[in-house]
């Protein structure tokens, strides 16, 4: 059976030793008494460094059920399905193995026909990978249904999410589904306005700007409206198929509200400018 080991626990993008990864996951995931369940979590996926507390602070909030769906995107150019599942196996961390949630697993074959079977696109890619200590910290039992995302369209990632929620009503029992994604990526650039050039305070202010007419649509729960307005406003943002597909799921899950847990930018963290990245946590009840 494949074996997904901890390709990025390299302490740059997370700790690879067990005692320092739970002190990290302590600091990032407050106690909570009113964590209750959701339908999904939008997080992000960065170096723990830069958003491990943004995404902890969402992870936070949920009750973390035994079944778990894990969608990521492949960030480099892939040969593999559009939508690869890894459907057997075990997934290892530095807290241990997380098996793959089998039953979940064939219900999405059953539902999801354009879903493949295919882990290959998976050992590579850290997008789904810094999301699975956080669920094995909120629930040491938990099972995974990973899906990497190499390629949609908004027409494609809605049918995906859609068949998601039926794959998940035959499940027959709780399941999370997770949308990995960090928002804008941004370097000092021309103003689109023709007025100077974005830099520092001036760039981050950018940044946020763009990420809330993203925000704006994942909050209305709008999933072709975040894709329409990504490619309208060239928000570059790297998860967008995957969270397009959270909202069409929780729609279909009967999901009502969105809550914006936190929203902030690598700048926040490093002080540094050159380069900005932002990150939001969201709830979808």
């Amino acid at each position: 059976m494949p074996l997904r080991p901890p390709v990025h626990a390299d302490d740059r993008w997370y700790p690879s030793r067990r005692a320092e990864l739970i002190r990290r996951l302590t600091e990032f995931v407050p106690e909570r008494d009113d964590a209750c369940e959701a339908v999904a979590v939008v997080a992000p996926h960065a170096g723990y460094d830069y958003s491990g507390a943004v995404a902890g602070a969402a992870y936070a909030r949920v009750v973390v059920p035994g079944d778990v769906v894990l969608l990521s995107l492949h960030h480099r150019p892939s040969s593999g399905p559009a939508f690869a599942l890894f459907d057997e196996g075990v997934w290892q961390t530095p807290l241990g193995d997380v098996p793959i949630a089998t039953q979940l697993v064939a219900a999405i074959a059953a539902e999801c026909p354009m879903v493949e079977a295919d882990c290959r696109v998976h050992f590579d890619e850290h997008s789904g990978e810094l999301h699975v200590p956080f669920l094995q910290f909120r629930n040491p039992h938990v099972r995974i249904a990973p899906i990497c995302i190499t390629h949609a369209t908004a027409a494609s990632a809605c049918e995906l999410g859609e068949s998601l929620a039926r794959a998940v009503e035959r499940l027959g029992r709780p399941a999370l589904l997770v949308a990995s994604t960090d928002l804008s990526h941004e370097q000092p650039q021309r103003a689109p306005s023709g007025a100077g050039i974005l830099s520092g305070e001036n760039l981050r202010d950018y940044v946020c700007r763009q990420d809330d007419k993203v925000l704006d649509r994942i909050l209305a729960l709008d999933a072709k409206g975040l894709w329409e307005t990504r490619e309208r406003e060239g928000v570059t943002m790297c998860g967008f198929a995957p969270v397009t597909a959270a909202l069409a799921y929780a729609k279909a899950r009967g999901a009502t509200r969105a809550e914006l847990v936190e929203h902030t930018t690598s700048a926040d963290v490093s002080g540094s400018y050159h380069y900005i990245v932002g990150y939001a946590g969201v709830i979808i009840r």
